[in-house]
């Protein structure tokens, strides 16, 4: 399409080559062909162009020059359509682009034919899913841009539509769509100018899924892909870098927290396209700075977002930290930061299990359980179980309860045991499958009789695996070993259940 606009301006008409960069500058941008639109530009030193240059200057990494031209456009350009859509790529913080996104919706409203509606609708939905204020509204505008793009044949608008589609599904908790939107997504073996400026959109997706899922290790797969050094750290490779410190974290790989302190070093400390990364990066920081045994400094890092609004599922971690440090005020502070508006179903899981925390620590325990079943309920539909896998000695006694009361979430809460147990197998390397299964079983009620029959195998062979379990975890009773399995999970050591365990590893 390149050559088409080249084409169009050798006429040598100021007037039309200003229609012709008018009309396909959006689009320009977003099939990447940014560096080509900005030559064209130069020739053409129109207000509404010196605008238009700015975006590719941004999307270049040069936010200085484009900061310095669209002042140099500003002063003299009054046309509604260009200066609000500039303004949705440039505008850097949230309250800002969420007063030019509602001039934008009324100037794509008035849209002329000779403005390019289809990319213009897809900027507006890409703007609202990153102000979060409406999620609804954004995953509609990302889908009538997608149908838009698919009416006119623009085959990379309707592939930036999808894609964008299965970001606002993730963030609003809605997992399989966003999946399968993901999975028909075309591969690009070379990133384009718009993906560089995204970064890695697509496995960023695919890895937030998974850590919420519980499955770490492909969440650090996905991230590990798309992490490069130099990247801007207000796009997608950026929020890769948070999930990725926090799904190592989950697996108490100490192995990489060096490299993932320096990782966080290169995210963003202010807000770019309504998205507050400095929020996000101490947040994730704080929880990297516990997890290496300094408690004060994560307090330190974390203490200035407990001020700050507008980033939901930031605020659900930090009061699930908070409650780990032992501060049940700031934690239930951060509680109301997070459940201020609407949250998404993983977010929502995340406060519903912190809260059940809070009550059981404070004595609430009837409480603590309710909040835990309607933590279940929420989680069942999307397979949500990272915020039950912790291994703070609170949320394991409190899944333990649960499980021996009986839930009406029994299935699920199995699911989550068994999780629990081959993360506890790969950190601790003591029981084999068969026996976390059965030690999942264990925790509950159910008999060895009962426990056969629902794995379809013989009465001794059940028995075997017990007296097994109790010999490598060093007890000889059911509640004991699961005291035993427990300890391992939390790194408690000194006891015969941990003295046994590393004798097995030990082969002695």
């Amino acid at each position: 399409m390149i050559e088409a606009v080249r084409d169009a301006l050798a006429s040598g008409e100021a007037e039309q080559a200003r229609r012709v960069l008018r009309k396909n500058w959006l689009r320009l941008i977003l099939e990447s062909h940014t560096r080509e639109l900005e030559q064209l530009c130069l020739a053409h030193p129109d207000p509404h162009i010196l605008l238009i240059r700015a975006c590719c200057r941004d999307l270049s990494g040069d936010p200085y020059g484009a900061e310095f031209l669209r002042g140099q456009g500003l002063r003299v350009a009054s046309d509604d359509f260009v200066v609000c859509f500039t303004d949705l790529l440039l505008a850097p913080d949230t309250s800002t682009k969420a007063v030019i996104a509602d001039r934008a919706r009324h100037a794509l409203a008035q849209c002329e034919p000779e403005d390019d509606y289809p990319s213009a609708l897809f900027l507006l939905g890409w703007t609202e899913i990153r102000l979060r204020r409406d999620l609804p509204r954004a995953i509609a505008l990302l889908r009538s841009a997608g149908d838009e793009a698919r009416l006119q044949s623009r085959a990379e608008t309707l592939r930036l539509a999808q894609s964008n589609l299965a970001f606002a599904l993730t963030h609003a908790g809605v997992f399989t769509e966003a999946e399968q939107i993901l999975d028909g997504l075309p591969a690009r073996e070379v990133a384009s100018d718009w993906e560089r400026f995204e970064g890695g959109l697509p496995q960023s997706n695919r890895g937030c899924i998974a850590y919420w899922r519980g499955d770490f290790e492909e969440a650090i797969a996905q991230f590990d892909s798309i992490i490069v050094e130099g990247s801007p750290g207000t796009n997608f490779e950026a929020l890769a870098r948070l999930y990725l410190v926090m799904s190592l974290i989950a697996l108490n790989r100490k192995d990489r927290y060096h490299n993932a302190a320096r990782l966080l070093r290169g995210v963003s400390t202010a807000d770019k396209h309504g998205i507050p990364w400095d929020t996000l990066r101490r947040v994730t920081t704080a929880w990297l700075a516990h997890a290496q045994g300094q408690d004060e400094q994560a307090r330190r890092i974390a203490k200035p977002t407990l001020t700050r609004t507008g980033a939901a599922v930031a605020h659900a971690l930090l009061a699930e930290l908070y409650r780990v440090l032992g501060d049940p005020e700031p934690s239930a502070q951060a509680l109301r930061l997070a459940t201020s508006a609407a949250l998404p179903r993983y977010a929502l899981v995340s406060t519903l299990v912190t809260s059940a925390a809070l009550s059981s620590v404070a004595g609430r325990g009837p409480q603590a359980h309710e909040q835990l079943d309607r933590a279940l309920a929420e989680a069942i539909p999307e397979r949500i179980l990272a915020p039950f896998l912790s291994g703070d000695p609170v949320i394991v006694d409190l899944l333990n309860a649960h499980a021996i009361q009986g839930s009406r979430h029994q299935d699920l809460l199995r699911t989550i045991l068994e999780k629990r147990s081959r993360l506890s197998a790969q950190l601790a390397g003591v029981l084999t499958e068969r026996e976390n299964e059965i030690l999942t079983f264990l925790r509950t009620t159910m008999t060895a009789d009962e426990i056969a029959a629902h794995l379809g195998i013989a009465y001794p062979t059940v028995k075997t695996h017990i007296r097994s379990i109790y010999r490598k975890l060093g007890v000889a009773k059911r509640r004991a070993a699961v005291q035993a399995a427990d300890n391992l999970d939390r790194g408690i050591g000194g006891d015969s259940a941990t003295e046994a365990a590393n004798r097995q590893i030990q082969g002695l």
